[in-house]
């Protein structure tokens, strides 16, 4: 079996692996000593791995594979590609919340509706990513946390606005309380993710 790691040929025996979980982590120990890293793109003969299929390594049997492929990254730089993509994510819900707001001030109720939900399941992604990078990140971790108290109680109001069924109350605190606040929350992850780049990393 061929391995190239992070773009350069190694030398490799496979031969007492009994799965991809374990190439990849006999593939990692042959890296010299430094930052922590983490897998972030597996390709088997030239085929990419989706994302979600490095969490189930151990499950894809090796027989047959004739060169393999991985990418390491550190994990502080992957944690800044992560808020790189979640402030784009915030942009991406300004943009909805606007929408939303649109249609509410212009009493198409259901479709606004439709819309914020959407757009409350998107915050909880954001609070994910807060999270999630906590350990390598912990002062973008400890302001984003600061960010997400300053919008829950208006988070709170609106729910309250639905309902007692109050699409004018709804849309202001959208507009005017609510959509500031996710962009700030935008901006702060910028800040702490400079120069990152994007996590599809496959050579």
């Amino acid at each position: 079996m061929d391995l190239i790691l992070n773009g350069e040929a190694r030398p490799f025996d496979a031969s007492d692996c009994a799965n991809l979980a374990e190439v990849v982590a006999r593939a990692e120990s042959l890296e010299a000593e430094g930052l922590p890293c983490v897998v972030t793109a597996v390709e088997i003969d030239g085929e990419p791995l989706p994302p979600e299929a490095l969490c189930f390594l151990e499950i894809r049997p090796i027989a047959d594979v004739k060169r393999i492929s991985i990418v390491r990254r550190p994990r502080r730089e992957v944690a800044q590609s992560v808020l790189a993509q979640g402030a784009d994510y915030c942009e991406r819900i300004a943009q909805a919340i606007g929408q939303t707001v649109a249609d509410y001030r212009s009493n198409r109720t259901q479709q606004a509706s439709r819309v914020l939900a959407d757009v409350l399941d998107s915050i909880s992604v954001l609070t994910g990513i807060t999270y999630s990078i906590s350990a390598e990140l912990s002062d973008a971790a400890t302001r984003l946390a600061e960010l997400q108290g300053e919008i829950h109680p208006w988070l709170e109001a609106m729910l309250e606005a639905q309902s007692g069924d109050d699409p004018i109350r709804i849309a202001d605190l959208l507009e005017y309380e609510i959509a500031p606040r996710i962009e700030d929350w935008g901006r702060a992850m910028r800040s702490f993710a400079p120069g990152s780049a994007p996590l599809a990393a496959g050579r």
